[in-house]
């Protein structure tokens, strides 16, 4: 979301966690000449894997250091979180997650580990609006017009996709579906891209995504995007498009992003990496390439993350209960 971008090219560090003390009890500064994987758990294509190159190009040039972007998808993000969990607390594997992780244990009673205790939150990097998007040959242009077209139709008469069951695309339509009293099918996929590639192709027509995964296609008239659930007005990228309040309906959910590593990280190590996050978003021209997308950059710390994680745990854990949301 199993493809390995190299941005220097060293042997991946393979010591167990129990024998890697953290780096600055070494007194080495973090990276210092090890390798850093950003694990991300979505195949390339999606927005995850695009805030992950940001970052990883950016820390690359920051400290000098070698970074590679790890795309470990399967088992519905399992794969790649338990690896996470599983790999050496020194700072040598992070987790680059958006709202995913946080609505996992319900759709998972035998995960293997607890989000709360089995990784330590190190930032929260940025956030983004959603943006609901139909293929470009689609003849309807607002939120207002595609609500009105699927009302009173039988659900397998229209598809929506998202990249996987319980994640937050999922039940963000999933909520859509309720507040416009209409039905659809869900089509699950292995991440953003997939997803995003059978809109293009018409295989299903709605798909509720971050900006950056969808504006290229959107520029060049192969999608169109019809609302932005944001809290705030309409974003700078897309300034043509209405939020969805604008068309009548509550809808101001977001992706967030954020930064963990496995449990037990030194705070000191911690607040290193985070301050060498800090000065990513710091950069005008990273700032500027997210706001003109329309996403708001964070910087949050490991509370700020924690806070977001255990509020959204909370939120659709009731939601995937209720709609008797399972794995497909």
């Amino acid at each position: 979301m199993l493809r390995r971008t190299l941005l220097s090219a060293t042997p991946a560090l393979l010591a167990p966690a129990l024998l890697a003390p953290p780096a600055l009890a070494q007194g080495t500064a973090w990276p210092g000449t090890r390798q850093v994987r950003i694990l991300i758990t979505y195949p390339p294509g999606g927005t995850t894997d695009f805030v992950a190159r940001v970052y990883a190009q950016a820390l690359a040039a920051q400290t000098g250091g070698q970074f590679v972007v790890d795309n470990r998808s399967g088992g519905g993000g399992v794969v790649g979180w338990t690896n996470v969990v599983r790999s050496a607390n020194d700072g040598t594997t992070l987790l680059l997650t958006d709202n995913s992780l946080a609505t996992a244990p319900p759709l998972y009673p035998n995960l293997g580990f607890d989000i709360r205790q089995d990784f330590t939150p190190v930032s929260l990097l940025v956030d983004y609006p959603t943006v609901f998007v139909v293929p470009g040959n689609s003849p309807v242009r607002t939120l207002r017009e595609y609500v009105d077209s699927v009302r009173g139709k039988p659900a397998d008469a229209n598809f929506y996709g998202s990249m996987g069951a319980g994640s937050s695309p999922h039940l963000y339509t999933e909520y859509l579906q309720d507040i416009a009293a209409i039905r659809m099918t869900h089509v699950p996929y292995r991440g953003m891209g997939p997803a995003f590639a059978d809109l293009l192709a018409g295989r299903i027509g709605l798909l509720i995504a971050a900006p950056a995964t969808v504006m290229g296609a959107i520029a060049d008239g192969r999608a169109r995007a019809i609302a932005i659930g944001t809290t705030g007005g309409r974003i700078p990228g897309l300034p043509d498009v209405p939020t969805a309040k604008e068309q009548g309906f509550d809808f101001t959910y977001s992706f967030w992003y954020g930064l963990l590593g496995p449990r037990g990280m030194d705070p000191s190590l911690v607040a290193v990496i985070k301050a060498e996050c800090d000065k990513v978003l710091a950069s005008p021209e990273i700032r500027d390439r997210f706001i003109q997308q329309g996403a708001t950059p964070v910087a949050g710390d490991g509370a700020a993350l924690r806070a977001v994680m255990d509020s959204d745990l909370e939120r659709w854990s009731e939601v995937v209960r209720a709609k008797g949301i399972r794995l497909e």
